[in-house]
């Protein structure tokens, strides 16, 4: 492996050491020292890569906002240029076992619970939040086109989608057990059925019970 390879996979090996340190002990307990013992490291290879533990929680959270939105890109484009297909690709998405799971809701809710004091963290709660709402809005709105659905707004019913997904990964968070990604989409799907009853009341009648706990 190159140099820069093996700069970069340390860089990443860190940060995937700082995510799981997060996820079991929240920010206040967590050091360089933790780090480097979660990562196999020394303390003197973390400071190389990050001078200071604030350094390595923004890269952190910076690279969980970047691994989302690939994530969310590639969905949409796999899914093609239907704006229901689109949809159902986000949600779909937003469970997926690697995006939607405990330990990542766990330290994405720590870091929004974080950015009203750090106006670095806010910064990127707020670029996440804007690009997500406006990708959102899109696709409802070509799904208002396509339909006839003028009465609707797309700007209201991402805003309310986006809370919906939200409220949701809190339960992946609080839930004393693992919930059920399939009823949990499904739940998305009822909210989107009452709006567009066309495009996603038959997926809703479709969907059987399933036991995809997670």
């Amino acid at each position: 492996m190159a140099r820069e390879g093996i700069k970069e996979a340390r860089r990443i090996q860190l940060i995937e050491a700082t995510i799981d340190c997060v996820a079991r002990r929240g920010f206040a307990d967590l050091t360089l020292a933790r780090v480097a013992e979660a990562a196999g490291l020394s303390v003197g290879i973390v400071n190389f890569y990050f001078k200071s533990k604030d350094a390595l929680l923004i890269a952190t959270f910076t690279h969980m906002v970047e691994d989302y939105r690939q994530s969310a890109a590639q969905a949409r484009r796999n899914a093609g240029a239907s704006p229901v297909a689109q949809i159902e690709a986000s949600i779909d998405n937003d469970f997926n076992r690697l995006i939607g799971n405990r330990k990542r809701v766990t330290v994405w809710y720590a870091f929004w619970g974080e950015a009203r004091w750090r106006p670095e963290f806010l910064r990127l709660c707020q670029d996440i939040s804007n690009q997500f709402l406006v990708e959102t809005s899109a696709m409802f709105r070509q799904l208002i086109e396509d339909g006839g659905h003028h009465h609707l707004n797309a700007e209201q019913i991402a805003r309310g989608f986006c809370a919906m997904i939200d409220g949701l990964w809190l339960d992946i968070l609080i839930s004393p057990k693992p919930i059920d990604r399939d009823d949990t989409k499904q739940t998305v799907r009822l909210f989107l059925a009452s709006l567009f009853p066309t495009e996603f009341g038959q997926r809703v009648a479709a969907a059987g019970p399933s036991a995809s706990a997670a």
